[in-house]
């Protein structure tokens, strides 16, 4: 193609694009119509309001004209602040012309956590419309513009109960209402403890019900009055039952546990002779100060107690008469106080036996016995009186069989043991020493079990400690020897051993029939000391009748070809 073809097919080009153009086209230059909110974007000349120039739409160019959204992202807060790093365009596409939703999103799958005000209780099952309307939203920079309001924008409400409810209180408590009520329910008040307000519930007040002390106010039959009532004094609810006899407040004597229930009644004993202590306070009033007829004839609380200086004014000798020959008479409180007989203060180091040890642990129960119960089912203190305690079989039963009843000591336990535990026992080696078999040498290693086996004979978990027969190496150790040396000079082990080890000989064979002279005198024992030959016997080997003649050792001696001449 020439170049005057190309200029006029060029120029063919232009002129048909300038017709669509002029056709009303636009579409071949914007995308496609903004939506209705954005309409008044349209045209060319607004593309860089939204549109970085060259290139796609940023949050920033969103948040410069959504301020209201740019405050909200900046300080942390709603669902946009969460998703600064997601593109505006990406939920919110425009172009698609006037009628396309640009909020678009399933209300039934929203997470209303993410938006910084999580739905509880009852607000879980709520339609959004029950709370996102116009009439609920405070914020003053929503209100204020009037064209995210008529697009029935989603921001601006507040979180606090009274954006959305009327204070059932009238003003009367704080505006806090989650410190009283939850999301589950307004009734009941389940957080609300009246530890925190000003008059604090104790004993029956905690079990009257609130509309006792808390009813309709005079000019609003609706409202519950709460605040502005009457409690520093009792007579501000209660009649008085005393008819203005008492000058005293009702507090004196009286306490919210009960009007008449001793136990808790609030008068101050401790003013009186006898202040109450321990159990001593729980005490039912009657129970001491018995009523008494007055001279109208009606019974009337006597408040007068004569005797009171003993404990046995009032109780019985639990003991019978136990103690009587101490000291101090068996006087209660040397050993009991006011919280109870059976938690006594007494110290058993005051006592002929002091605990001490093992037996410190024990249960009182374990020497004195359980609680007595007597004819008439009354309980009653075990027997604090041991009569016998000097020896320690005296309670423990002797673990050894009696096997040192010969000693001189009687075969007391405290010789080897001690009260901090039976085991270990306190007898040492030392103390082996004095006994019929001292400790020597080897003896010392082993472990004590091994020579005191478990009585099996007499059927107990004891130990044998004593043999009828003296101590010898045969009653622990097998002879190794086949009883070669019984009828010997050398009956005993200790002729030719020692403690010390097995192969530690002390034997002299000058002083048997054979000396060793000469030569004989090097060679090795097991030479000529070779295995019996009897069966079963491999391994013992033969010293009493080994041959001595010089043929049984020296066979070559017979033997012709040898060159010796016979003896």
């Amino acid at each position: 193609m020439d170049f005057l073809s190309r200029t006029i097919s060029a120029a063919l080009v232009l002129v048909s694009l300038t017709l669509i153009c002029s056709a009303g086209a636009p579409a071949q230059i914007s995308p496609g119509d903004l939506t209705t909110a954005h309409a008044s974007l349209e045209g060319m000349g607004s593309c860089t309001k939204c549109h970085a120039l060259g290139k796609e739409v940023t949050n920033a160019k969103c948040l410069d004209c959504h301020a209201e959204l740019r405050t909200r992202v900046d300080a942390g807060k709603g669902f946009h602040a969460k998703l600064t790093a997601k593109p505006c365009v990406e939920c919110h596409s425009e172009h698609h012309g006037r009628n396309f939703m640009l909020v678009r999103f399933d209300r039934k799958k929203f997470n209303h956590d993410e938006t910084g005000f999580t739905l509880e209780g009852k607000h879980r099952p709520l339609e959004c419309v029950k709370c996102h309307t116009q009439a609920n939203i405070r914020a003053k920079d929503v209100m204020a513009n009037k064209a995210i309001m008529d697009a029935h924008t989603f921001m601006g409400l507040p979180t606090d109960c009274n954006g959305c409810h009327a204070d059932k209180h009238r003003g009367q408590l704080a505006q806090q209402c989650q410190n009283c009520h939850t999301a589950e329910g307004w009734k009941p008040a389940s957080r609300f403890a009246h530890d925190r307000a000003k008059y604090r519930l104790t004993g029956k007040h905690m079990q009257v019900d609130c509309g006792k002390c808390h009813r309709p106010m005079p000019n609003d039959v609706k409202t519950v009055k709460y605040a502005g009532i009457e409690f520093d004094k009792c007579s501000s609810c209660h009649a008085d039952p005393h008819r203005g006899r008492f000058q005293k407040p009702c507090e004196s004597c009286h306490s919210t546990a009960g009007w008449q229930t001793g136990a808790t009644r609030n008068f101050d004993h401790a003013t009186t002779k006898f202040p109450l202590k321990g159990l001593h306070a729980g005490v039912r009033c009657e129970q001491c100060h018995i009523p008494v007829r007055g001279p109208d004839g009606k019974l009337q609380q006597n408040f007068v107690v004569k005797k009171y200086q003993t404990c046995e004014d009032c109780h019985a000798d639990a003991h019978r008469g136990e103690f009587a020959v101490r000291k101090d008479k068996g006087t209660c409180e040397s050993c009991h106080n006011e919280n109870g007989w059976e938690r006594n203060t007494f110290v058993h180091a005051a006592a002929r036996y002091a605990l001490k040890g093992m037996h410190e642990k024990v249960e009182c129960v374990k020497c004195h016995g359980a609680v007595r119960v007597d004819a008439r089912g009354k309980r009653m203190p075990p027997d604090c009186r041991v009569k016998k305690f000097d020896a320690c079989m005296d309670c423990h039963e002797d673990a050894h069989g009696s096997q040192f009843k010969r000693r001189k000591d009687g075969g007391a336990c405290e010789s080897c043991h001690t009260v901090d535990g039976f085991l270990p026992a306190s007898y040492t080696p030392a103390d082996h020493g004095t006994s019929k078999f001292p400790l020597i040498g080897g003896h010392m290693a082993v472990p004590c079990a091994k020579c005191h086996p478990a009585d099996f004979v007499r059927a107990r978990s004891t130990r044998q400690f004593m043999w009828k027969s003296g101590p010898d190496c045969e009653a622990c150790h097998r002879d190794p020897h086949g009883n070669q040396f019984a009828r010997n000079r050398y009956p005993g082990c200790e002729s030719c051993h020692n403690p010390n080890a097995w192969t530690a000989l002390a034997f002299n064979h000058e002083e048997t029939k054979f000396p060793l002279t000469g030569k004989h005198a090097k060679v090795a024992c097991v030479d000529c000391h070779t295995p019996l030959a009897k069966a079963g016997t491999e391994k013992i080997r033969q010293y009493a009748g080994t041959p001595t003649r010089c043929v049984d050792c020296h066979p070559q001696i017979d033997n012709p070809s040898s060159g010796l001449k016979k003896l």
